[in-house]
């Protein structure tokens, strides 16, 4: 068990997942303890500020009211948020659900029966406000698991992944197919961008189906194929031959600041024998600390 005074000295001798990390749990969970046991939490920013030696001096803690408890075990739940009895009565999901993150979910529906766009390719789904992930159909489902699994790894250490709220965040997310050539056809784009809030700070976050550029055969009716293809439909005589930047199913994961006139972004790329899937620790840990560093930037400069 943890007493208040134990709970008020980790908090503010530690980082939120630090600090969440030696109790058991998410950082989002730790709040909620707090809140029960009325244990004040440093602010956003306050950990940037720690780093550069300008922190604020922590509150007192307060003292324990009549019904406040003086601790908390693991054994022991804090009151889950107040849920409207409108939510409560919403059909339970299906158990192989459960799991997925609701942008994924929401995104299987957007994405089914989705027919590729203008260039070709990359699938344009039913829905704009939809998850950021440029991809083609052969690949949808790979792109989607890896989202998943990044998306459920920022959550479980209490960052917040959603579609931006509004439209001050700005997407700049390359093209899959690097840089656009003039006259080149635009591939869908979401309508806002998709957006962590790690340590308070907004991360953007793109994932993209590569594109390698292949030469390509005119099968009529608007349609090109690659040479084996052509050569497989039994095509002879001379046709439209051109260069096409056609999705080879590796992933790019791009995490950038949507803030304008703050910089900042990462990139992950797949390799042969190294998918992202198998690296989501690590960009994970990649993303804090750039969030991290960020807000001491901001800070710094203002």
């Amino acid at each position: 068990m943890i007493t208040r005074e134990e709970l008020y000295h980790l908090v503010w001798t530690a980082s939120g997942t630090r600090a969440a990390a030696v109790c058991g749990v998410s950082d989002s969970y730790l709040g909620r303890i707090c809140q029960r046991l009325d244990v004040p939490r440093p602010p956003v920013g306050y950990w940037a500020q720690h780093a550069a030696g300008r922190a604020p001096e922590p509150p007192p803690l307060p003292p324990a009211g009549p019904v406040t408890p003086r601790g908390w075990a693991k054994s022991t739940r804090p009151p889950r948020p107040y849920t409207p009895p409108a939510a409560r009565e919403r059909p339970a999901r299906r158990p192989s659900d459960q799991s997925k993150h609701p942008l994924i979910r929401a995104a299987e529906d957007s994405f089914r029966g989705a027919e590729p766009g203008v260039d070709g390719f990359y699938l344009k789904p039913k829905k704009k406000l939809v998850v950021d992930v440029q991809v083609s159909a052969p690949c949808l489902a790979k792109c989607l698991r890896f989202a998943d699994r990044l998306f459920n790894a920022l959550g479980t250490l209490g960052h917040r992944v959603a579609i931006a709220p509004s439209f001050e965040f700005t997407r700049i997310a390359p093209d899959p197919r690097g840089e656009r050539r003039p006259g080149s056809v635009r591939i869908w784009s979401p309508l806002r961008p998709t957006v962590a809030f790690v340590h308070g700070m907004p991360i953007g976050l793109a994932v993209a189906e590569f594109c390698e550029m292949v030469t390509m055969h005119y099968a009529g009716y608007g349609k090109f194929v690659t040479a084996e293809e052509f050569r497989r439909q039994k095509r002879y005589g001379a046709t439209w031959v051109k260069e096409m930047a056609v999705p080879c199913g590796r992933l790019k994961l791009t995490a950038y600041s949507p803030l304008l006139g703050v910089a900042w972004s990462r990139e992950w790329s797949e390799r042969p024998g190294s998918p992202l899937e198998e690296r989501v620790g690590s960009i994970v840990a990649a993303i804090d600390s750039g969030a991290l560093d960020v807000l001491a930037r901001i800070e710094h400069d203002r």
